[in-house]
């Protein structure tokens, strides 16, 4: 995007965006992929619609351990309502916090090698942070010119004219290290914004980000939800293995609601006075921190990460991917070597068309269109998971190959 671009919708535009996703998600509503109402038979292997008792398998999920269901984190969600007899303080945490917070703070710190501030959800933490670093109160008090890859998720990207408030705000080609490189010789101080492992498939060039900051001192936002506990010694995820010192030029912000088994978000910091900071700015100083039933079952699910089910898990989710990717060589799918897929079809008659055939066959998949994707790049995303069986994904690969064939 030009530098000099002013006016309205720079950023997003609700008059094209909405008409469009309005329509595609009638589709879908039509179609009867909306809104059903289910039973968990079966954890996320077999849900059965209540109205019409069809089972099937949610390949949608983002559980992509199958913790959210593990009767150790229920317990512990239990358990910390039954010690602190209260749904929260409901307050702002920096003032007064319950003792179960200051504790799950300290383990996750441990556990992950950095300051850990947790909060509701890693929207609320990215428009607590990114403002913040737009104007440079993060790092040595000068705005920053902040990067967006164009494929960083919505939750980040919903923030950029509030961003461009600050500093000036450009979009990056998906993954373009040398559109990277060129805008840090331009500029003395950059921040780039991106995802590890993205929501429609793909991972970042962490390699090519990390030696951009080596070199010229870049400042790295990312969003590690989708690889965070699904990915990792310890449950790591992508990231951290190659940022292991955060330093004062990364943070990291990853959902707790996915693989890791809780609800909430997380962000990884890597200095004491940026972490405090934080703990009274904006959003997450008002009254909605991790309510306690929340951070009784963060607490369990950190215990499954330092234990053998982890990576019993982890394993079975590789053995997932590798068999998926080899049933499926030959077709053109998004995401070989990850736990998320897209499968592009073009247009959105075809996407529901193949999400309502594959949900038929005993499987629910994600129909996406455009804003989610590109317009005309229409198709499904599947969601592998570590708590399904071999058989079971076997089927589905199987299926899913021949309903492809078929969909001309």
């Amino acid at each position: 995007m030009s530098e000099d671009v002013v006016g309205p919708h720079r950023f997003r535009n609700n008059r094209t965006m909405v008409p469009a996703a309005e329509a595609a998600w009638g589709l879908s509503a039509k179609n009867g992929m909306l809104g059903l109402v289910v039973e968990a038979v079966d954890g996320q292997n077999r849900l059965r619609e209540l109205s019409t008792g069809h089972e099937f398998a949610n390949l949608s999920s983002c559980s992509y351990l199958g913790f959210n269901s593990h009767p150790a984190v229920i317990e512990a969600g239990r358990a910390a309502l039954a010690e602190e007899r209260v749904t929260g303080l409901s307050m702002g945490e920096f003032r007064i916090r319950l003792g179960i917070l200051e504790r799950l703070e300290a383990e996750l710190a441990e556990h992950f090698g950095a300051h850990v501030l947790p909060s509701v959800s890693c929207g609320v933490l990215s428009a607590a942070i990114l403002p913040l670093l737009a104007s440079g109160h993060l790092t040595d008090g000068e705005p920053l010119v902040v990067v967006f890859d164009r494929f960083a998720h919505f939750s980040m990207n919903f923030l950029k004219p509030i961003v461009a408030d600050e500093t000036l705000v450009l979009t990056c080609p998906h993954n373009d290290t040398q559109f990277l490189e060129d805008v840090c010789k331009r500029h003395p101080r950059v921040a780039y914004v991106c995802e590890g492992v993205y929501s429609v498939g793909g991972q970042a060039d962490l390699a090519g980000i990390r030696e951009l900051q080596d070199r010229y001192g870049m400042f790295v936002y990312l969003d590690d939800s989708h690889a965070l506990s699904a990915l990792g010694d310890r449950g790591a995820g992508y990231a951290r293995p190659v940022f292991a010192e955060l330093g004062s030029r990364t943070l990291i912000v990853a959902s707790i609601a996915k693989a890791f088994g809780s609800t909430g978000g997380i962000a990884m910091i890597g200095e004491r006075d940026v972490f405090e900071f934080l703990y009274r700015s904006g959003p997450l100083a008002w009254s909605q921190g991790l309510r306690t039933a929340a951070v009784g079952t963060t607490l369990g699910a950190l215990d499954l990460h330092r234990g053998p089910e982890l990576r019993r898990r982890q394993r079975q989710l590789a053995r997932n991917i590798a068999l998926f990717d080899e049933r499926l060589r030959g077709h053109d799918l998004r995401g070989t070597g990850s736990h998320i897929k897209f499968v592009t079809v073009g247009d959105n008659d075809r996407a529901v068309r193949l999400s309502t055939e594959l949900y038929r066959r005993g499987y629910y998949c994600s129909a996406m269109f455009f804003p989610i994707v590109p317009r005309d790049q229409a198709g499904v995303r599947m969601m592998l998971r570590g708590d399904m069986p071999t058989a079971l994904t076997e089927r589905f690969a199987d299926d899913l190959a021949d309903i492809l064939a078929g969909l001309g």
